[in-house]
């Protein structure tokens, strides 16, 4: 027998950006005001406690990266899907004390970074953050990268 579950507060970001898209303007300028907000105070995060650190960085890297990046965002409706999943990342990121993934990589520069992966629900959502940390670095930081929704909250279970 084949069950699905449906979370009655789960949000289709994609959806919600396709139907938001005349706002995109303010969306985005509320979105840019709460991260500027953040790139003065850190958020606190008890997952990497035993990693010497537990501020995460928010710099212009990861609004550049998010927002700006002409291939991999290039469409107004998926800058605006980010920008709707931002205040669920930063929940995520608060709430969480694990890190799910763990790899290692190389820029074109040479230089190694270690990415972290915290994948969580946020009231249905399946949030993925990425948090970046460079290596060979006398005072390495834990870094806002990326983040985005993996699934719309529906579920199907199998019993």
């Amino acid at each position: 027998m084949s069950k699905t579950r449906n979370y009655i507060q789960a949000r289709n970001l994609l959806e919600e950006a396709r139907a938001k898209l005349k706002d995109f303007d303010s969306i985005m300028g509320r979105v840019r005001k709460e991260f500027d907000v953040l790139r003065e105070a850190d958020i606190r995060c008890e997952a990497f406690k035993e990693e010497g650190g537990m501020a995460i960085q928010v710099t212009k890297q990861c609004w550049n990266h998010l927002f700006k990046h002409p291939i991999k965002r290039p469409t107004k409706i998926e800058k605006l899907e980010r920008a709707l999943c931002f205040d669920m990342a930063v929940k995520l990121l608060e709430k969480t004390t694990t890190y799910q993934e763990v790899s290692k990589e190389t820029d074109k520069g040479g230089k190694e970074y270690l990415y972290f992966g915290i994948i969580g629900y946020i009231r249905g959502n399946r949030i993925k953050v990425v948090i970046r940390k460079q290596l060979k670095y006398t005072d390495p930081q834990y870094i806002l990268f990326s983040f985005y929704q993996m699934s719309a909250g529906i579920r199907k279970n199998t019993l």
